[in-house]
């Protein structure tokens, strides 16, 4: 065995031991990470992901707006000039398809 050939297996041994150690996402572009993750994530990962939903957050917000809505109903209050009949009005009145497409090409 030569010595670039002892070289090379130190730098490989060295090598495996570095990254055999670490649990570390290696890099990847971050518009791929995401994916990465989902695919090969470790447990650190796994517990962010099982913590993340915005689930709850949107539940509190739903059922906020629903007090809000039935004490405006009891109370016949109005907030900016709406009450709860407008807003049942609203609700149950039909959307125009047509002009909700013509808008959103307009955004495109």
């Amino acid at each position: 065995m030569n010595d670039s050939e002892m070289r090379r297996r130190e730098l490989l041994r060295q090598t495996r031991k570095m990254y055999g150690e670490r649990r570390d996402i290696p890099a990847v572009h971050p518009r791929y990470g995401r994916i990465y993750q989902e695919l090969y994530g470790n447990e650190k990962t796994q517990e962010k992901q099982t913590g993340e939903g915005s689930f709850y957050l949107r539940l509190v917000i739903g059922i906020l707006c629903f007090i809000c809505f039935v004490y405006m109903d009891q109370s016949q209050a109005k907030v900016a000039e709406v009450d709860s009949t407008a807003i049942t009005n609203q609700i149950e009145k039909d959307m125009d398809v047509e002009a909700v497409k013509e808008v959103w090409k307009e955004f495109q």
